[in-house]
């Protein structure tokens, strides 16, 4: 059974802990990681247009299914943003990468009609692609595509906000 730590939306903790599904309360917020990754091999910043993974959500996704999106979940109780992200990779597509390797780019708020939310943190880095190819956990991943940038970013954006947009497009200027 997977615990996630209940936040303030300011990001203070509260030191109640909830099994993952349990009925979510008004106030309450959860951290989630999501990691951008940009393929090991694509060109140095500013050298030309790097390549990106994405994954293609499950077609049975509560949130956007089937859309294009970056690795990411929700970060279980005593866990970091950055392990988190790190799991995340590896469960959903096979891909390891290390947390000393990650760096923050973004972190937003998502507040949901119910008056809960999440609290995110967007994290890049460079990353190899598996030598035996992805390994997609098929409750969570549709399909994986490695995409040049103008078309990684134009998938991403069509559920995401400017900001979210600003962050990805550092990420292509200094990854």
């Amino acid at each position: 059974m997977e615990y996630h730590e209940v936040y303030r939306r300011d990001g203070t903790a509260t030191g109640k802990v909830v099994e993952k599904h349990a009925p979510r309360e008004r106030g309450q917020y959860f951290l989630h990681a999501i990691l951008v990754m940009k393929t090991e091999n694509s060109p140095d910043p500013g050298k030309g247009e790097g390549m990106y993974i994405m994954q293609q959500r499950s077609l049975k996704a509560r949130f956007y299914p089937g859309k294009w999106d970056v690795t990411g979940g929700g970060v279980q109780a005593g866990e970091t943003p950055g392990a988190a992200a790190v799991r995340e990779a590896y469960e959903e597509l096979g891909v390891s990468v290390k947390e000393a390797d990650l760096k923050v780019y973004h972190q937003y708020y998502a507040d949901w009609d119910d008056g809960t939310g999440l609290i995110i943190t967007v994290f890049a880095c460079r990353a190899s692609i598996p030598a035996g190819g992805f390994r997609l956990s098929r409750t969570e991943v549709n399909d994986v595509q490695i995409a040049p940038f103008h078309l990684f970013r134009n998938h991403v954006m069509d559920h995401n906000d400017e900001a979210f947009g600003r962050a990805l497009d550092r990420i292509e200027a200094e990854v």
